[in-house]
C-alpha cells in the first residue's frame, strides 16, 4: 500500500495518484515532503500498532511495545529499478544494495514523519498479505510473526511455519542462515522436517550440478552430494555454506574440495557435524588427501577400502569405535590419524599397510595392538598415547624405520629386553606408566635421542641400578626426561 503524503490516505500501489485528494504519490524517498496532517500513531489491526515516540517509530504487539524501528534500509536508485524486477523479497534486494547505512549510525535520511509512513506502508502491506515475510527483512519479519502467533493472531498462527518453510528453501541462503540461527527450524516435527530437508536439497543438487557438472565426473559429484544428503538433516553448516573448491585442503578446512582433470583428489570436510559417510565414497578413487575431523562418525563404509590412492586419512575427534577390515585395502597410505576416537581394537589388516609412515592414534581405548603391527616396515612414527595397553607392541622384528614411538600415558609395567631391535628409534616416551624396571638393552640403540620416563616409578625410587643405566645413556647424550 501507499499513503498519500498529503491527506495520509491508504492507496493501492498500482495507483499513481490519491484516489481521495488527487496528490501524486508515485515517486522516490527523495521526494517525499512532510505529511501535513501529523498522526503519531496507526493501528494495523487488532494485534499490531505503530506508534511515533519521540521521533522513533517503535512497533506495539497487542498493545505491548515489542521493537523500535531504526531506519528505512533500503532505497532503490532510480537509475536501478530494472536490477530489481525479477527479486522475490526484500532480503534480496539487500543482498544488492549498499549496506553503508547500517554503518553510519549518524546519517539522517528522512524526517521522522516520513519514515513512519514508510514503516506504516510497509507493516500495512505486509498485514493485508497474509504477513507475507518477502516484503519484509527477515530479522524483523520472522520475530514479529512469531510474536504475532504467540499473542493469538490467528492468520499468523496459520501461516508460521509455512512462511518458514517456504523463505528456508527460497535459495537466500542469507535467511537460512537467520532461520537456524535463531532455532526457528525447531518448530518442525520430524516428518515436516525431513520433507523440508528433502526439499532444500533439491535446489542444493540442482544448483551444485549446474555449477560442477563439467568439471568434475558424474560419479564424485554424486558421492559428494550423498554426504550431503544424509547428513543434511543434522548438519546445520549444509544448510548454510555451500560446498566449493577451495586452494588449500587440510585439516582446517572447514568445507571445500580440490580437483585435477575433474577428479577430485583432496577433500575436508572438518567439524561439518557429520555423522554417517555414504558407501559412495568408494567413488573417489583418485583422492589422495581426506579430512574428517571433529564430526560425529560412529563407523566408516566398507567402502573406504576402494580409495587406492589415499595418501592421507585424518580422522582425529570423531565417535569411532572400530575401523573396518577394508581399511587394509589402503596401500597407499603414507599418514593415518586417529587422534581421540573411542577405538579398542584395530583390525588385522591394518598391518598390511606397508607405506604407512604415521599413525596416531593418541586418546583411544586400545587395550592390545594387531599382532603383526611390527611389520609396517615403512612406520616412522607410532603415537598411541592416552590408551588402555598393558604391553609394548612386539618387537622380535620389523619396526625397521620407526624412529617416536609414544607410549605415555598407558599401562606398561615392563619395557621389554627385545627393545633393541628399535634400530631407528630416536624418541621413545614412557611418561605416565607404571614401569618397574628398563633393561639394558637400551644402551644398543644407536640413535636414541631422548627417552621420557616423567612420573612413573623408575623416577619416584631409589634404584641402584636403574641410576647406572641412566647415567650410561646420559654420558652417551641420550636426554632423560623423568
Amino acid at each position: 500500500m501507499l499513503f498519500c503524503p498529503k491527506c495520509g490516505t491508504r492507496n493501492r500501489t498500482t495507483y499513481n495518484f490519491c484516489y481521495r485528494c488527487g496528490t501524486k504519490i508515485k515517486y522516490s524517498i527523495e521526494d517525499i515532503s512532510t505529511i501535513n496532517k501529523e498522526i503519531t500513531e496507526f493501528k494495523i489491526n487488532e494485534f499490531l500498532a505503530l506508534k511515533l515516540e519521540k521521533g522513533k517509530t517503535v512497533i506495539y504487539v497487542k498493545d505491548k511495545k515489542f521493537i523500535q524501528c531504526k531506519y528505512l534500509l533500503i532505497e532503490i536508485p532510480k537509475d536501478k529499478l530494472e536490477d530489481f524486477e525479477n527479486i522475490a523479497s526484500i532480503d534480496d534486494v539487500s543482498d544488492k544494495l549498499d549496506h553503508s547505512l547500517e554503518r553510519d549510525i549518524n546519517f539522517i535520511h528522512l524526517k521522522p514523519e516520513i519514515e513512519f509512513w514508510g514503516h506504516c506502508s510497509n507493516l500495512q502491506a505486509w498485514s493485508e498479505n497474509s504477513y507475507d515475510t518477502c516484503l519484509l527483512h527477515s530479522n524483523l519479519a520472522f520475530p514479529l510473526l512469531k510474536k504475532l502467533t504467540d499473542v493469538g493472531d490467528p492468520t499468523a498462527r496459520r501461516v508460521f511455519k509455512d512462511e518458514i518453510a517456504e523463505r528456508f528453501i527460497s535459495g537466500n541462503r542469507n535467511v537460512a542462515q537467520y532461520l537456524i540461527r535463531e532455532n526457528y527450524l525447531t518448530y518442525f516435527n520430524r516428518e515436516e522436517t525431513e520433507l523440508l530437508m528433502e526439499i532444500y536439497f533439491e535446489q542444493i543438487e540442482k544448483k551444485f550440478k549446474r555449477n560442477y557438472s563439467l568439471i568434475l565426473d558424474v560419479l564424485e559429484i554424486e558421492a559428494l552430494l550423498n554426504i550431503v544428503k544424509v547428513n543434511l538433516i543434522h548438519s546445520q553448516t549444509f544448510l548454510t555454506h555451500p560446498l566449493n573448491p577451495v586452494d588449500i585442503i587440510n585439516k582446517d578446512t572447514h568445507k571445500g574440495f580440490s580437483h585435477e582433470k575433474n577428479k577430485i583428489v583432496a577433500l575436508g570436510l572438518n567439524r561439518c557435524g557429520l555423522k554417517l559417510l555414504p558407501s559412495s565414497i568408494g567413488n573417489f578413487e583418485h583422492l589422495q588427501e581426506f579430512y574428517l575431523t571433529e564430526n560425529r562418525l560412529k563407523a566408516l563404509p566398507k567402502s573406504i577400502g576402494n580409495l587406492k590412492n589415499l595418501k592421507k586419512l585424518d580422522l582425529s575427534d570423531n565417535h569411532l569405535t572400530k575401523l573396518p577390515s577394508e581399511i587394509g585395502n589402503l596401500l597407499n597410505l603414507k599418514e593415518m590419524i586417529l587422534n581421540h576416537n573411542v577405538i579398542q581394537f584395530l583390525p588385522e589388516s591394518i598391518s598390511i599397510l606397508k607405506n604407512l609412515e604415521i599413525l596416531s592414534m593418541w586418546g583411544n581405548q586400545l587395550r592390545i595392538l594387531p599382532k603383526r603391527i611390527n611389520q609396517m616396515d615403512s612406520l616412522k612414527i607410532l603415537g598411541l598415547s592416552f590408551n588402555q595397553l598393558e604391553e609394548f607392541p612386539d618387537l622380535k622384528s620389523g619396526f625397521q624405520n620407526l624412529e617416536i614411538l609414544d607410549l605415555s600415558n598407558n599401562k606398561i609395567k615392563t619395557i621389554p629386553e627385545d627393545i633393541h631391535n628399535l634400530k631407528s628409534i630416536r624418541t621413545l616416551w614412557l611418561n605416565n606408566n607404571p614401569l618397574n624396571s628398563i633393561p639394558e638393552s637400551l644402551f644398543d640403540l644407536q640413535f636414541l635421542t631422548d627417552l621420557y620416563i616423567i612420573n612413573t616409578p623408575l623416577t619416584l625410587r631409589k634404584d641402584k641400578e636403574i641410576e647406572n643405566i641412566c647415567l650410561h645413556l646420559e654420558e652417551r647424550g641420550v636426554n632423560i626426561w623423568k
